[in-house]
């Protein structure tokens, strides 16, 4: 969702004809008795936050301490925030942080540049922070970083309780995008040669179009006039827009474990269209600890539904979040996530150690799992999953896949870089015509994550180089 307010922002702030600048000189006010600028050439620098863990806000502070140098070098710069940080700590970045210039919400982007122009002209500190409404802006002013592949929230906030989430207090509470809107902007987006969409939510499976056309019909506005397509739940939506001709595939991100459910399974199977990846976050192994997460279901729960998702999608591919070192986690609830990592054999696991967020449910708890042991048990979980993901990819070596073609290899120019259904990278040589199509890629090695490949038949366009 960050990636995508980013490339909001930049499309916003260049249709007013400002130029967005790439290069960061990391560098910038290490030396001592020398203070220069990161971005010598800008007179804005945005950085779009997220809080969901201790470390990415750490990096945000650290950056603000460097900025106020490059402040003193150009008084005139704009220095500002945007995300979830400024949502759960507000006018406090102010006070701490004096040459901080503007402060922009979740739910007010399309407000930025007004906002910059507002510090330009008034050099004061402003803040734009709106509590209610969605924080998701559908423009065609969009920036996307590729030409084929498009973001597309359709949903916002979340309405669980999980003990350790700052998502609802940043990202407030469930809210989604009529279902219509939805289809439109889906279909726009193929229109504009993209063919592979991923619907964004932090909760993305409990999307329901119904609640979101209820509220048009109370905010006076007439539902039917935004188009044809129906109001939906997650798994109808995700079967009408693989009815739009031209989009060849859909996948989407994050789900939680209470909307996982065979009704979706069913969807996903019948329709090709539809990504073979799942991410759907265990968090824990040991059911003491979900139930101080709140997370709603058991571990064998939890199991059912991977297994259901298994038995409805052969070939899918799981992938899943942990956290390592919970308030109150005892060494056998660790060995119990271990057990766990072994049982279900994810192709992927994002694993953290934990850190209290203020604020959260969690925070009342005490974090009691001393940092070596926190750091013992994050170790253990990733060299464990790393054993697993090796061996799930190791069994995929010598198989054909059909491969979506992204992009030129950022490392190697005659290298083409693509995406399996399974959402599974592969590097392989290739055209460049063969760009933004599908083609059958056999996985010949692997380099840590990524596969090598080779096009299983030479392409056409190959006998014209």
């Amino acid at each position: 969702m960050n990636m995508y307010d980013t490339e909001v922002a930049e499309g916003l702030l260049q249709n007013q004809g400002m130029q967005i600048l790439s290069s960061f000189d990391e560098t910038a006010g290490t030396l001592p008795g020398i203070a220069y600028s990161p971005f010598p050439e800008a007179d804005v620098i945005l950085m779009n936050t997220c809080s969901i863990r201790e470390h990415a806000e750490e990096r945000v502070f650290g950056r603000l301490g460097l900025l106020k140098e490059a402040k003193r070098v150009q008084p005139e710069l704009i220095i500002g925030l945007m995300g979830c940080m400024v949502e759960e700590h507000r006018e406090k970045l102010f006070q701490k942080y004096p040459h901080l210039d503007l402060m922009v919400g979740t739910r007010n982007i399309s407000e930025l540049p007004a906002l910059i122009e507002e510090v330009r002209k008034e050099r004061k500190q402003v803040a734009r922070i709106k509590q209610e409404g969605i924080s998701i802006e559908y423009t065609d002013q969009i920036k996307r970083a590729g030409s084929y592949h498009a973001w597309l929230p359709v949903m916002t906030g979340c309405n669980k309780v999980c003990t350790f989430c700052i998502v609802p207090i940043t990202r407030g509470s469930e809210v989604s995008m009529p279902a219509r809107e939805v289809y439109r902007e889906a279909s726009r987006l193929v229109d504009d040669g993209v063919r592979w969409i991923t619907l964004l939510g932090q909760n993305v499976n409990s999307y329901d179009g119904r609640k979101a056309e209820d509220g048009r019909r109370k905010e006076g506005q007439n539902p039917s006039a935004a188009g044809l397509h129906p109001s939906a739940a997650f798994p109808e939506l995700l079967d009408t827009l693989c009815q739009i001709e031209g989009l060849e595939r859909i996948s989407f991100t994050t789900s939680h474990p209470s909307d996982a459910t065979e009704e979706l399974y069913r969807v996903i199977a019948k329709n090709p269209k539809i990504s073979r990846r799942f991410h759907l976050p265990l968090q824990s192994g040991a059911n003491p600890v979900l139930k101080r997460m709140k997370r709603l279901h058991t571990y064998e729960e939890f199991k059912q539904k991977i297994d259901s998702m298994r038995r409805w999608i052969p070939e899918i591919s799981v992938t899943t979040d942990i956290i390592a070192g919970f308030c109150g986690e005892t060494e056998q609830d660790h060995q119990d996530t271990l057990r766990a990592l072994g049982e279900l054999c994810f192709d992927d696991a994002y694993i953290y150690k934990y850190s209290t967020r203020p604020g959260t449910p969690a925070s009342k708890l005490a974090d009691d799992v001393p940092i070596s042991i926190k750091e013992q048990r994050n170790r253990e979980l990733l060299e464990l999953q790393k054993t697993i993901r090796q061996r799930n990819n190791e069994q995929l070596l010598g198989e054909t896949f059909e491969v979506f073609v992204e992009e030129i290899s950022p490392k190697d120019p005659s290298q083409l870089r693509g995406r399996t259904q399974a959402e599974k990278t592969v590097v392989f040589p290739g055209p460049q015509s063969l760009l933004g199509s599908f083609q059958k890629v056999k996985f010949r090695a692997l380099r840590h994550e990524t596969f090598l490949g080779i096009l299983e038949a030479e392409p056409a366009e190959k006998a014209h180089l």
